[in-house]
Order: C-alpha cells, then sequence, then structure tokens
C-alpha cells in the first residue's frame, strides 16, 4: 500500500457526509465495491444515500439494509446496498450470493464490510468512518488509486 492508496478525509458536518458521497457517486465505475466500516450512526447509510442519490435514485427510496440485508436500486448505475450486520458468518454473506454482483454492470455497497473483508475483491474500496463529534467524522478511504477522488474532494 502506497500513500497513494491511502486518503483521510475531515467531515466537519453530516453536509460533509453527504458531499463525499456524491464525489463517490459521481467517480465510481461499473463493477466498484464500496466497503464501509464503522460504529452505529457512523454515517454508512448516509454515505450510501448521497452516493445512490448522485447517481439518480430517489433519496426517499434509500434505507439502511440492515433488516432486508440487501437492497436494489435502479439510478444511472444500478446500486446493490449490503448489510452484514445481523449475519452470523461470513459463509452466510455467501449464501446471499453476494459474489455474483461483483464486477457487473451495478455498484455494490457493503456496510460492515469489516465482518466480511476476505470475501471481498482485493480491488474493493474500503471506507472506514470514525465519529469525532456529534456530526464530525474522520472518513479513512484506501483504494488502489485515489488521484481522481483526493482532486475532486480537494477542489469542492
Amino acid at each position: 500500500m502506497t500513500p497513494n492508496d491511502r486518503l483521510t478525509i475531515e467531515l466537519h458536518s453530516e453536509t460533509d457526509t453527504e458531499h463525499l458521497g456524491q464525489l463517490l457517486g459521481q467517480l465510481a465505475k461499473p463493477g466498484q465495491v464500496i466497503g464501509l466500516i464503522g460504529p452505529l450512526g457512523a454515517g454508512k447509510t448516509r454515505l450510501s444515500r448521497a452516493l445512490a442519490e448522485s447517481l439518480g435514485v430517489d433519496p426517499s427510496e434509500i434505507s439502511s439494509p440492515t433488516f432486508v440485508l440487501i437492497n436494489e436500486y435502479q439510478g444511472r448505475l444500478p446500486i446493490y446496498h449490503f448489510d452484514a450486520y445481523r449475519l452470523a458468518s461470513a459463509d452466510d454473506f455467501d449464501a446471499l450470493g453476494a459474489a455474483e454482483y461483483f464486477g457487473g454492470e451495478g455498484i455494490c455497497l457493503v456496510e460492515w464490510a469489516d465482518l466480511v473483508l476476505d470475501r471481498l475483491p482485493r480491488d474493493a474500496w474500503m471506507i472506514t468512518i470514525a465519529p469525532t463529534g456529534q456530526e464530525s467524522r474522520t472518513a479513512t478511504i484506501l483504494a488502489p488509486d485515489l488521484a481522481e477522488l483526493r482532486a475532486a474532494w480537494n477542489n469542492a
């Protein structure tokens, strides 16, 4: 892992979290897998909602998939929103058929990705969100090449 593979962003408000999600949606390509890691209330679903909205999904349709395990949304690109929180094991994630979505025409968002890390593609983007205050967060993004996202965030 090189310094270009890691980007740490201070999110001072929910608006910043939403802005990051919008940038991710603008830059994501078909087949992209994005793992989201963070405690309850960290902003994983808010980030997912902003990403999906930037791809043309009605934000009122987007909710945490905790009770459904997978939600599918149609936008400019299909979005497959997984939640591993309630799964008993990574084998249960496999049983959902998650791997069949990877590398396809859509974008896969996996909340609680830390519970299924060994099931995700090696080139998946991993975003860890750590609360630092009531609305503030630190987002650490690990990905093979973050130059485009780094430039977009710095120019925002």
